[in-house]
């Protein structure tokens, strides 16, 4: 297949889509979630593209049952793995391991909790906030859960993991690197720093509660970030 695949095959792509004849049009196709013909129909097919999807591999079809060939459930799938890599944007990032240790690694900046703000934030000031975000997320100050789905949630390693005791000590340390960074901070921007990576405040509430205009919600993250970041370089130091 040499064209990228129609918007029919997409929506026939997904999970318990079916692929059924128009009520009340029995020469046209329509795309049914769930196989459910009382919906409306994800998309559709007149005769002439029913019978050139078949032509190319794309459709097959055993007497009224019409199926997605494998080759063209391999084309979506490529064109959306084209889609990710061309939208996935790398860079090196500072994390911070169990026992304390920063190392640098690749990593999607638009996944990260402040990815939707990269576009204004400095390098340095990305790295501070991610710094700050993992410290908080392995402290005692996080909230308890069973199994942390987030995007950048720590991945077990095989063989021996870390003992209670090496666990409880990394969560006090991480904890007391929270509450230094907070102190340094100051009140009003260790505030900002909460509301903006913890609780992940939009940029009109930020600019609302900090600086009176919902507009400057840009300015205030930036300010408080800049403090972050010296924060950490002191810290880290």
């Amino acid at each position: 297949m040499t064209t990228a695949p129609a918007r029919w095959e997409r929506c026939l792509a997904r999970p318990r889509a079916q692929l059924l004849p128009m009520p009340g049009a029995s020469d046209r196709l329509g795309v049914f979630p769930d196989g459910d013909q009382r919906r409306r129909p994800l998309a559709r097919l007149d005769k002439a593209q029913t019978q050139q999807a078949i032509s190319e591999g794309r459709l097959e079809t055993d007497g009224d049952t019409y199926r997605q060939t494998e080759a063209g459930r391999l084309a979506v799938k490529r064109e959306r793995s084209g889609f990710n890599n061309q939208h996935r944007v790398l860079a090196l990032r500072e994390i911070i391991d169990r026992t304390g240790r920063v190392s640098r690694v690749f990593a999607n900046t638009r996944e990260s909790p402040v990815g939707r703000w990269a576009h204004f934030l400095t390098p340095a000031q990305i790295n501070a906030a991610e710094r700050f975000i993992a410290d908080y997320n392995r402290s005692t100050l996080a909230p308890s859960v069973t199994r942390n789905w987030s995007l950048d949630a720590q991945v077990r390693a095989p063989g021996r993991g870390e003992g209670a005791e090496t666990g409880a000590l990394g969560r006090i340390e991480a904890t007391k690197r929270i509450m230094r960074s907070l102190d340094s901070l100051g009140r009003r921007d260790g505030e900002i720093v909460t509301a903006a990576l913890i609780r992940e405040d939009s940029l009109a509430a930020l600019g609302r509660c900090y600086a009176g205009n919902p507009r400057r919600g840009r300015q205030v993250v930036a300010s408080a970030l800049d403090r972050l970041v010296a924060v950490t370089s002191c810290e880290f130091s």
